[in-house]
């Protein structure tokens, strides 16, 4: 990958690695049910009660370390293996694994960069669903929150982790790509491909309930949703 791939990944690693650690530990001295992360719920701040440094941490390592995170990564690297992007990197399983390891590098300077600004602000990662009703109320909404998120006294401000973590990514993956596409508007357009990212991940995670209430209509999964 390079050598100035392993000098930003390798201290990020090490961050991930103690926030790993630090969950388990949160997990011995918190109640297992306490740890489990929801979506904020759409309430006024008076009422809001803010997440534990514990939960965070649970949230980080989910979102960084689960399943969904390594498969996520393998389907980016697919889909430029399929484009053979960049030339540079190859075919074959070789290709394949440089250009997994980049979109999983990706993901964890995003995420990692993301937990620590947004834990130094005091703000809260989850996913804010939208109080209106509509369609057109609540994409304003989802989009709205991909710029304003809340923070643990209930109120909202700017997302700064999320601006945050799309600049690092963007320019972290910009400097370990083949030296023919580095360029400082490469790293921009890459780090507001991430702003579009968290804008898209709130469009689905607000009408994903509507979609499951939709395909199990009838069924005996009906009203679970």
């Amino acid at each position: 990958m390079g050598a100035c791939y392993r000098l930003i990944l390798l201290p990020i690693s090490i961050l991930s690695i103690g926030l790993s650690h630090a969950t388990m530990q949160a997990q011995q001295i918190t109640r297992a049910d306490s740890l489990v992360v929801r979506p904020a719920p759409p309430i006024n701040a008076a009422d809001y009660l803010p997440l534990t440094i514990g939960q965070k941490i649970s949230l980080y390592d989910a979102r960084t370390f689960s399943l969904r995170a390594i498969l996520g990564a393998s389907y980016s690297a697919g889909v430029a293996q399929w484009r053979h992007s960049p030339t540079e990197w190859g075919t074959g399983m070789s290709g394949y694994a440089r250009r997994d390891a980049a979109a999983y590098g990706g993901g964890l300077i995003r995420h990692t960069t993301e937990f620590g600004v947004g834990a130094l602000l005091h703000e809260d990662p989850r996913f804010e669903p939208s109080m209106r009703d509509g369609f057109t109320p609540r994409t304003e909404d989802a989009l709205r929150h991909t710029l304003l998120i809340r923070n643990d006294d209930g109120g909202h401000r700017p997302a700064w982790s999320r601006l945050a973590s799309a600049f690092a990514s963007g320019f972290a993956v910009n400097s370990w790509e083949p030296r023919r596409i580095h360029s400082t508007r490469h790293a921009i357009a890459l780090s507001l491909a991430g702003l579009t990212g968290y804008a898209t991940s709130n469009f689905i995670e607000e009408f994903t309930p509507d979609a499951k209430r939709f395909l199990f209509r009838g069924t005996a999964l009906e009203g679970k949703f």
